[in-house]
């Protein structure tokens, strides 16, 4: 079975691929990222092939191309892409996804967006942590 990842070239994303593909209920993996061909995703292929598991690496630059890469997708895991430059919108990013999601019927979409606590700041005399705690 093919497990679908959206934005997976980052660290965060390799371990949940880890994990998901431990089991053995994946034996294939397409890695849709704006930089499916960085030297740590060409090592993560070999660790994946090493055991079994097929990593097919696709470059998605805007919704087109990322249309193109999810077709035929049954179940999608979505990561927040850890870039900081020269990239689209996380939050466009996310809804394109989904929308496509939508459009081509696949069952199963999931979001993973960590908190990036390196890039948080509040102004007010409670952090933003704080503030979000207070609303749960």
């Amino acid at each position: 079975m093919e497990l679908v990842v959206v934005n997976g070239a980052n660290n965060l994303a390799k371990s949940v691929i880890r994990g998901l593909t431990s089991g053995g209920k994946y034996n294939r993996v397409k890695l849709i990222d704006f930089r499916p061909y960085k030297d740590g995703v060409y090592a993560f292929q070999r660790e994946l092939s090493s055991k079994g598991i097929q990593l097919d690496k696709r470059m998605s630059s805007n919704v087109g191309s990322l249309e193109v890469c999810m077709e035929g997708a049954d179940k999608v895991v979505y990561f927040t892409h850890d870039y900081f430059s020269m990239t689209s919108c996380k939050n466009n990013t996310l809804v394109a996804t989904s929308q496509i999601a939508k459009k081509l019927g696949i069952s199963n979409l999931v979001a993973v967006c960590p908190v990036e606590h390196d890039m948080a700041a509040s102004e007010d005399s409670q952090t933003w942590i704080e503030k979000r705690q207070e609303v749960e």
